[in-house]
């Protein structure tokens, strides 16, 4: 699934550098959630090249703002999203037009999503509305946490919720049916399902040489349990491309 980095919100002027300063760090956790494993759905952000140099606040060009960040890893994360993520290889032809602006890559991705900074309060909305070429166009707009928890579906984010039944030893209930086991903490299953694998509709991971399967029970929570007898296509799938 796309998911770019929406360069009509890097057009915008802050009234002051603090401002600034303030929602390029809400800008910069948005990124980071949507980078992480927990979005399953989105391989990697892609941008153009960000004008660096332009002013973001009164005699502030936005490439200042690194100062402005305590630890390193802030400053390395700010200058990655920058200048180092991914560029499409093939742009449209005809770009996306929103209140005058216009922008080819935000086109690209009107079957995806942008993530924006909330430079202006247009940006702060959960739906940008413009145009290509002449088709009213509408894509999703994630500039908020509260716009992650909105598309989370959407973003691929999972959950994990115990189900009591799956106990850390498989057992017999009262019918005689055969219950398999959970042998992971909450926090081990959440890092697992944030990795796992969807194979022909179901969710599997791998950890230390154990098969789990999950099953969604509501929305985009799950669930899981041990399941080591499934078919050799099954297993061999998840030994590619899982890592433990």
């Amino acid at each position: 699934m796309i998911v770019v980095i929406n360069d009509l919100s890097f057009k915008k002027f802050f009234s002051n550098k603090n401002e600034a300063i303030r929602k390029v760090h809400q800008w910069m956790d948005i990124c980071k959630k949507i980078e992480s494993k927990e979005a399953t759905s989105v391989e990697k952000i892609y941008s153009v090249m960000l004008n660096t140099s332009a002013e973001i606040a009164p005699d502030y060009p936005l490439i200042e703002l690194v100062k402005e960040f305590e630890t390193r890893d802030e400053r390395r994360y700010l200058i990655h999203l920058l200048t180092n993520l991914s560029q499409p290889e093939n742009m449209p032809q005809d770009p996306f037009c929103l209140k005058g602006e216009c922008s080819y890559i935000c086109s690209w991705a009107k079957n995806g999503g942008i993530i924006s900074l909330e430079s202006d309060l247009l940006f702060g909305e959960s739906i940008l509305n413009g145009k290509v070429k002449q088709e009213k166009v509408s894509i999703k707009n994630i500039s908020k946490q509260e716009h992650i928890r909105l598309y989370e579906e959407f973003l691929g984010i999972r959950h994990y919720e115990e189900n009591k039944k799956h106990r850390k030893q498989p057992y017999r209930d009262a019918a005689g049916r055969y219950v398999a086991a959970m042998d992971l903490s909450d926090s081990e299953a959440q890092e697992l399902l944030n990795r796992a694998i969807e194979i022909e509709g179901n969710i599997y991971g791998k950890r230390k040489g154990k098969y789990y399967s999950f099953q969604k029970h509501h929305d985009n929570y799950y669930h899981g349990y041990q399941n080591n007898n499934l078919e050799l296509h099954i297993r061999n799938k998840i030994d590619a491309e899982c890592w433990e």
